[in-house]
């Protein structure tokens, strides 16, 4: 089979492979369509704190084509989707319910959807493969992004306030943005690029093409979600007193921001960190997913054959196009 693995920043290849053959606990799927995302664009240019390099890609939905000895949640033929991690249930995060900080989450991390098959280890199988049942591949490989964006409003609950500025309009901005129109904020998005932000007047959102910093309004929640370092020391400037501040993308392993100690102090802000999902957030992600009310399927840029996946990457690493369809066969 195809598969695409990434050798080092920038180093994309596409390999034949042997098809995977499950062990127990395991399943084998085929892959139907695989997302790109922002974490694999990262990943991509400088490489990743958690991700080692290799079998490339961690966003997508297929059918299960074989499985290990023990398994009985699906069976040959399910079409499915899953999360790339599940949690140990073991370590002392797991214990106190803190099943998206888990200490051993990326033990058994299942890679390599841009590929013909993909083979999810035992641990992913056992908690967190599911069946699409109403869902289409395109919308069932969404539900891995939308669970992390679901798991973030969790993080900010109860809301102080119905203003909401989200600070990029990237994939994940747009799912914020789709999240809080449904709560039925107001909501402003801010990006650098006007193109990047005609597709969020049309969901609803007010909108400022400006750089943050020059930006002097203030909202009950700000959402950071570039992963940019002056983007973080400037969300909190946005963030009315007693107001929330999210910094939903990560940066770069070991940088630091500064903050303004007495603006924090003083108006009693609340600076907030989310990371990843909760088997919860998957299925509230799959169940919004099948209601409709997120239009998920107008942040992909274009669908293109696997056999594309390197220029894929290049043209994201230019910055064209927002969230590509990749599609085998």
């Amino acid at each position: 089979m195809l598969q695409a693995q990434l050798l080092a920043p920038r180093e994309l290849v596409l390999a034949e492979v042997p098809i995977p053959e499950p062990q127990a606990g395991e399943v084998v799927v085929r892959v139907r369509v695989a997302l790109t995302c922002g974490t694999d664009l990262k990943t991509y240019r400088r490489g990743h704190a958690k991700l080692p390099f290799g079998p490339f890609g961690h966003e997508g939905a297929g059918d299960v084509v074989a499985i290990g000895e023990g398994v009985s949640r699906v069976a040959i033929g399910d079409p499915v989707t899953w999360m790339p991690t599940a949690p140990c249930e073991a370590c002392d995060m797991c214990l106190r319910g803190r099943y998206n900080l888990c200490r051993n989450l990326f033990d058994s991390v299942v890679l390599g959807t841009y590929a013909e098959y993909v083979r999810l280890s035992a641990r992913v199988a056992r908690v967190h493969l599911f069946r699409l049942e109403g869902l289409d591949y395109l919308q069932g490989a969404f539900a891995e992004p939308l669970a992390c964006v679901l798991h973030a409003w969790r993080v900010l609950e109860p809301l102080p306030g119905n203003t909401v500025a989200i600070l990029g309009a990237g994939v994940m901005g747009y799912l914020h943005l789709m999240e809080a129109r449904a709560r039925g904020c107001e909501v402003t998005m801010i990006a650098r690029r006007a193109e990047r932000l005609r597709l969020a007047q049309e969901l609803g959102a007010r909108t400022l093409v400006a750089e943050p910093s020059a930006v002097s309004e203030q909202y009950d929640v700000v959402i950071e979600a570039t992963g940019a370092r002056i983007v973080w020391e400037t969300a909190p400037n946005l963030c009315l007193p007693g107001g929330k501040v999210l910094f939903y993308s990560g940066l770069a392993k070991g940088e630091t921001v500064c903050l303004n100690a007495e603006q924090l102090h003083y108006g009693e802000r609340t600076l907030l960190g989310s990371f990843h999902l909760t088997t919860q957030d998957a299925l509230n992600a799959l169940e919004r997913l099948r209601s409709g009310v997120l239009p998920v399927e107008r942040l992909v840029s274009a669908t293109r054959p696997l056999s594309e996946i390197v220029s894929v990457y290049e043209a994201l690493d230019r910055g064209e196009g927002m969230k590509y369809a990749i599609v085998p066969g």
